[in-house]
């Protein structure tokens, strides 16, 4: 069975969330992992504000990618 990650499709919730929208559209079957890493730091220039950097691979049936994003 393979499923389309397409982004969030829950219903919403009193938490504070964040969306991180990948580059790739992909699709991964029963038994496949995604494997990545996610680091967050303070903005330089407004503290306020962090900077994210999103790193994932996927070497899937009918996906194979490997990206990082910022």
């Amino acid at each position: 069975m393979c499923h389309k990650l397409l982004g969030p499709k829950s219903r919403a919730t009193h938490w504070k969330q964040t969306v991180m929208y990948l580059e790739d559209s992909l699709t991964i079957c029963e038994g496949e992992t995604i494997t990545g890493s996610m680091s967050v730091s303070f903005n330089k220039k407004n503290p306020r504000d962090v900077d994210i950097k999103l790193s994932y691979s996927l070497d899937g049936q009918h996906s194979k990618v490997s990206r990082t994003q910022h």
